[in-house]
């Protein structure tokens, strides 16, 4: 009997069910898309789809009782139709997810007020279909909710009733801190890490980069994991008996601002000069021995002038007259800097590495630095206001 020679779609689904018994798949998927476009009626196929989501949506047992319910208040012909079609074993359609403990989710203050938000809040037998988004696509977004338009629109959904203070203040410092003691290290923390390490010796192998000899693969471990073993086993040994590094020592690191002209480190009386009408003089930019031989200097700002201005004026000059090296020597002084200084520096290296060395910075609006973890390579140290270190922020200076 071929595909074109059944009745009915009974007769076409018994010769579907012969076939799969006989691993003729290809042939029953032929016979059973001819039943379902020339046999079967649009009332055939509604009473169908109920039955594939009855069995989807269901245990077995459940949806097989439900079907026993509605056969037994049918007419005999529907009756009939499901002692036909109705499966006599389980399917298999049914998919259970795993029994997970229900999640702990936090409600921001302003959602309260929206039925569908709260609505959304509560929910959590929701299935996730959004994937984490990437850092930049993150940067992104807090790019946009900085935009006026978006600030605007968040003011006029805010509360009109303030929180109370106990409430604030709990937000603000002991909302989500960990406030438990740190497990000590173990054995296992070692081996944790050694197994990371060979993960990034494995990418780098498959992703067919050259991984040089002396390339710390348990150093980049270690910055993942957040475990700082050592990856040699045995006791920490001293040679001569003294773990102090003479050399680094003796020459500590440089402190403030250098010399325009010569770069040499230079006394805080350098920077802090007062004329003789009493009033501050703006900084010159050399050392001593540089003003006393009359070196080319920064120019005297205006009365009044402002830290902004200064800084302004220091970045001006090296970029000036040294606009190869000029970029690296401000992101030492903004290393060194206190934190107001090292934001406006900040500031102004962004407005350079956007606009070039001719674009007008001033005045300087100060990057705003805090103690945190940066979003990019997740190490706690200094991080601006989107959540990235100094060393991440020029590879995400594209993100809009």
């Amino acid at each position: 009997m071929t595909s074109t020679e059944f009745r009915s779609l009974s007769d076409a689904l018994l010769q579907v069910d012969y076939l799969l018994g006989e691993n003729r798949h290809a042939e029953a998927r032929e016979v059973f898309e001819h039943a379902l476009t020339t046999l079967a009626t649009s009332l055939d196929m509604q009473r169908l789809l109920l039955l594939a989501d009855t069995f989807h949506h269901e245990p077995y047992l459940t949806a097989r009782a439900h079907l026993t319910a509605l056969w037994r208040r049918s007419p005999a012909e529907l009756r009939a139709w499901l002692d036909t079609f109705v499966a006599r074993t389980d399917p298999g359609l049914h998919r259970p997810t795993d029994q997970r403990p229900r999640p702990f989710k936090t409600v921001p203050l302003t959602a309260i007020g929206s039925a569908a938000r709260r609505l959304s809040a509560s929910d959590y037998t929701r299935i996730r279909r959004e994937a984490t988004p990437s850092t930049a696509t993150e940067i992104r977004a807090k790019r946009a909710r900085k935009r006026p338009e978006h600030i605007a629109a968040l003011r006029a959904k805010r509360r009109p009733v303030r929180e109370p203070r106990v409430v604030t203040d709990y937000i603000r410092s002991r909302f989500l801190v960990d406030a438990d003691t740190a497990y000590p290290p173990t054995d296992w923390d070692r081996t944790y890490v050694r197994h990371v390490a060979d993960q990034v010796r494995a990418e780098r192998d498959r992703a067919g980069a050259r991984t040089p000899e002396n390339f710390d693969t348990f150093g980049v471990a270690r910055t993942r994991t957040g475990l700082a073993v050592s990856d040699d086993e045995r006791p920490a040994y001293l040679a001569n008996g003294n773990g102090l590094d003479y050399d680094d020592t003796t020459l500590p690191p440089v402190q403030g601002w250098v010399c325009v002209y010569c770069f040499a480190e230079r006394a805080c009386a350098d920077r802090f000069v007062t004329g003789p009408d009493g009033h501050r003089v703006s900084d010159d930019g050399l050392c001593q021995p540089c003003r006393d031989l009359d070196r080319p200097s920064i120019a005297a700002l205006p009365r009044g002038f402002t830290l902004a201005d200064e800084v302004a004026a220091y970045c001006r000059h090296l970029t000036s007259r040294y606009p190869a090296i000029a970029p690296r020597l401000l992101r030492q002084l903004q290393r060194r800097s206190a934190p107001l200084v090292r934001g406006l520096i900040t500031a102004y290296l962004d407005a350079l590495d956007q606009a070039g060395p001719e674009a007008t910075v001033t005045p300087l609006r100060p990057v705003r630095w805090r103690r945190g973890r940066c979003c990019s390579c997740f190490t706690d140290q200094l991080i601006d206001p989107e959540d990235l270190c100094d060393d991440c922020r020029p590879l995400y200076a594209a993100a809009a």
